[in-house]
């Protein structure tokens, strides 16, 4: 579905451009074969950076606007938003108590640590969060509030597994 509506997108806007196939292949880095298949909507699936690439040469950005979803996987989307939107609040909440009161900040840096070691020695979280995790713990209150409330969109992930109990207050 992704890949068909990007086909159209881009079939529409190089037949706009005058823009031959092989050379817009040739400019994106991709063969003719595969951009072919992704404007005919024969591509079953293809790689984001071949996307980023066709649509680069184009000078187009993705036009995820106009992507038809269906009512249940929209509603899905705009649901995860939603619960990663209040765990990020919670957590700025959190950041802004911690540099407000250093010396609470400890015992409650101190059984999310505890947490984290839980996760660990018990294999109920992966790696990366663990690791990401003890790295922002062992940071002082103060350094620890400014990059929770910091963390971009990428990281927004760690506030799925979070060590911190949303009873502080």
């Amino acid at each position: 579905m992704l890949s068909e509506h990007f086909g159209r997108l881009i079939a529409r806007e190089r037949l706009a451009q005058g823009v031959t196939q092989a050379d817009l292949a040739r400019n994106a880095g991709v063969s003719r074969t595969i951009l072919s298949r992704l404007e005919q909507g024969k591509a079953a699936a293809v790689q984001t950076n071949i996307l980023d690439r066709i649509l680069g040469a184009l000078g187009r950005a993705p036009d995820l606007a106009n992507f038809p979803v269906p009512d249940d996987r929209r509603r899905a989307r705009m649901d995860q938003q939603a619960r990663l939107d209040r765990q990020r609040d919670r957590h700025l909440r959190l950041a802004i108590d911690l540099a407000a009161d250093p010396s609470r900040a400890r015992g409650l840096i101190s059984r999310a640590k505890a947490r984290v070691s839980l996760w660990e020695k018990n294999e109920t979280c992966s790696a990366y969060y663990i690791k990401r995790w003890s790295e922002l713990l062992a940071l002082p209150p103060g350094r620890l509030a400014r990059q929770m409330a910091s963390l971009g969109q990428w990281e927004d992930a760690l506030f799925q597994n979070s060590p911190w109990s949303f009873r502080w207050t």
